[in-house]
């Protein structure tokens, strides 16, 4: 077989299942994992009991599929059946020769399915009624963020100056569950699966998209990685070292009140102040402020569309680091937000907060 550099026929492609279940987006992604191959008459495509890690799509001519009986099947480019690998298994069952002139696309099998099983995951999870076009830029995405709106522009600068470029792959792990937090980043090009927990207690989060940014979690609150993002495409994604973070970005977002200024706030705030408790609810029963709300940091993401932009929020935990994240995803999201540095009881008044009733 001849190895042909030519433009592939999408279209024609997505005629073709699974290509007909990717989106443009992830059928660009493929492209440069797909050989194209034009061969003449009388060719063998692949041989039965053959291994071939390779599956093969007739785009044009015909072939002939011959068995163990060396019963000749012809298959035509146009035949209502030619809608699947030719003879999509690993181990051939029939033998494949040319009966014409044809265009074969071929793509290895485990890339493939590889390929499947993220988009499909991922495309699940996308609630973004908006299309995807692959283009958003990265810069203007987090410029465009209300958290941006609060950072000093002289930060900004130095912010991209410190971002790193690096190249990533389908499969690739940018962070992983139980790891040291080292980098913030952002979706440069491609797409990316939030999973968290392994075998059959693996539970899939959310998927990013480009101009997305993940990673901060761990190093606001100095905290293991609590969840793993995995690329679900080829593509570049902008890191963002730990210092760089804390300095340009953490510090003039996140601001921090007094019990008395929080008091003082109440007492004297035009707006409404809400008071929320980020703490696991069993913590929260054991002891909290007056006329706190308890929203779980693990469930403040999802709730933080029902919160009203007028109030301003005070996030409150015990040692502080919750807190900071919990405001950080507030900010992120448009809110007013400010943590609340609480006084340490001294050991003997805390509530005793079992190990059971937390873990």
């Amino acid at each position: 077989m001849n190895d042909q550099k030519q433009d592939i026929d999408f279209e024609r492609l997505k005629e073709f299942t699974p290509f007909d279940s990717l989106s443009d987006a992830h059928l660009r992604d493929l492209a440069p994992k797909l050989a194209v191959t034009r061969t003449g008459k009388g060719k063998v495509l692949f041989k039965r009991g053959q291994h071939d890690p390779k599956c093969h799509f007739l785009l044009e001519g015909s072939v002939d599929l011959a068995d163990a009986a060396f019963v000749v099947r012809p298959l035509a480019a146009d035949d209502p059946e030619n809608y699947l690998a030719l003879d999509n298994y690993p181990e051939h069952r029939v033998s494949a020769i040319t009966a014409g002139d044809c265009v074969i696309v071929s793509i290895d099998r485990d890339h493939l399915d590889l390929v499947l099983t993220w988009s499909q995951a991922a495309e699940s999870l996308d609630e973004d009624d908006q299309p995807d076009d692959g283009n958003t830029d990265w810069m203007e995405a987090l410029l465009s963020s209300e958290l941006f709106a609060q950072v000093p522009p002289a930060n900004i600068q130095q912010l991209f100056v410190k971002f790193q470029e690096r190249e990533v792959h389908l499969g690739d792990v940018i962070i992983r569950e139980g790891d040291d937090g080292d980098c913030f980043y952002v979706i440069k090009e491609g797409r990316a699966l939030v999973t968290r927990g392994t075998g059959s207690n693996l539970k899939t989060l959310a998927a990013l998209k480009n101009g997305a940014c993940f990673g901060e979690d761990a190093l606001i609150g100095d905290t293991k990685r609590n969840a793993t993002v995995t690329m679900t495409t080829d593509g570049v994604v902008m890191a963002l070292d730990k210092d760089s973070f804390l300095k340009l970005l953490k510090e003039p977002v996140i601001q921090s009140i007094t019990e008395e200024q929080y008091e003082k706030m109440q007492d004297e705030a035009d707006e409404g102040v809400v008071l929320i408790d980020v703490r696991l609810p069993l913590e929260f029963k054991h002891d909290h402020l007056p006329h706190a709300q308890n929203i779980p940091l693990p469930e403040l993401r999802k709730e933080i569309r029902e919160l009203e932009k007028v109030f301003t929020y005070v996030v409150t935990c015990d040692g502080g680091r919750r807190a900071e994240i919990g405001a950080y995803l507030l900010n992120e999201a448009g809110l007013r937000a400010l943590v609340l540095k609480r006084k340490q009881k001294p050991a003997a008044q805390k509530a005793e907060v079992r190990e059971e009733d937390v873990g």
